[in-house]
């Protein structure tokens, strides 16, 4: 019998990967004028949302675990763009919050990261770019956390 064994580029997997990391270094090298990584971006977005203000909150909201969102928390606190606060309700708990510094860079950023999709996504036609996000939603509905629907309507913004 013979073994074959397939060469890593004929699999999707390989380049969804080689995609994601060209989308990663690219978004890295447009947040590090501002001092900060796409993950700590994460982390300030979700502050600004308001998704939640505590490690617990954000984990489940940014889908990492607690020690992660507290090491981000960390650095963005060094950096002055994060406050953490005793909970008056709870004792055991801190909120955070942004700083000032932080309210002011998240709409930087977010300007940033959609130049950054624009940039990447926007030759795509508008066809193909909802084949895409459609076949992205179908593949992630194994996880079941795929995209909703308002994304999926959503253009490039």
């Amino acid at each position: 019998m013979t073994l074959i064994i397939h060469n890593e580029a004929d699999r999707m997997l390989y380049w969804g990967d080689r995609l994601s990391q060209a989308l990663n270094v690219d978004l890295e090298r447009r947040f590090a004028v501002y001092g900060v990584t796409p993950a700590q971006f994460r982390l300030l977005a979700a502050l600004a949302r308001r998704d939640a203000d505590t490690v617990r909150g954000l984990a489940a909201a940014l889908r990492l675990d607690g020690a992660a969102v507290t090491r981000l928390a960390d650095r963005l606190q060094a950096k002055g763009l994060v406050r953490r606060e005793p909970d008056l309700t709870d004792g055991r708990s801190v909120r955070l919050s942004l700083s000032e510094e932080g309210v002011e860079l998240v709409p930087l950023l977010d300007a940033e990261a959609s130049a950054h999709e624009r940039d990447w996504f926007g030759p795509l036609s508008y066809s193909e770019l909802r084949q895409y996000k459609l076949t992205l939603a179908k593949l992630l509905q194994r996880t079941g956390s795929g995209p909703d629907e308002v994304w999926l309507r959503r253009d490039l913004q």
